[in-house]
């Protein structure tokens, strides 16, 4: 199974704090990039121009009109880059993440440190929902940017979260061995 993202790095990040993580240290800041109209229960995340149409992610999720979150990372240096992007379709404590999949992917075949996700070729990103999309801008890169949904304690999805490698070690924390009762519970997923 692959890792999922950081929960210390995910929670400063959402509340516009520093961080200081190994050697590099970047204080966060918000900003809204608008709101995603989700008609079809589907969400897809890519490069909005390299892929107009990117293929939507197995997970459904409830219609809705949802808040999307960009967490900037302000370097010490004076860099300033996307770090996540976030769809808030609840105000629920994630309790874990799990990664976004289309309908070709699975995550059983991942090793610890390998990941779904898109490249950003264009300096853009979205999430798109069925004739509805959020353009962000986000720096190019030869790393690919996976996908989460977030779960609350029950199993409801609560998020949708983008990472885009913007602060390096912390989304390579490996995910820490769930319980046999948990691992059941969610191998549908």
């Amino acid at each position: 199974m692959s890792y999922a993202p950081n929960p210390e790095g995910l929670r400063s990040a959402f509340a516009a704090e520093r961080l200081t993580f190994e050697a590099t240290s970047v204080q966060f800041s918000l900003a809204e990039a608008g709101r995603l109209v989700v008609g079809s229960g589907r969400i897809a995340a890519g490069d909005a121009q390299a892929d107009p149409a990117p293929e939507p992610f197995t997970q459904y999720v409830p219609n809705g009109d949802y808040p999307v979150t960009l967490a900037m990372a302000r370097f010490d240096h004076g860099e300033e880059r996307l770090a996540y992007a976030r769809v808030l379709l609840e105000e629920a404590a994630v309790a874990h993440w799990y990664p976004a999949l289309t309908a070709d992917q699975d995550a059983r075949t991942l090793n610890t440190e390998e990941i779904f996700g898109f490249q950003v070729v264009s300096g853009s990103a979205c999430f798109a929902s069925a004739g509805s999309s959020v353009c962000f801008p986000a720096s190019p890169g030869a790393k690919r940017c996976p996908s989460y949904f977030g779960y609350d304690s029950v199993g409801r999805v609560v998020a949708l979260l983008t990472d885009f490698a913007a602060v390096p070690g912390i989304r390579s924390v490996a995910r820490r061995r769930r319980s046999w009762w948990h691992a059941l519970l969610f191998s549908w997923k």
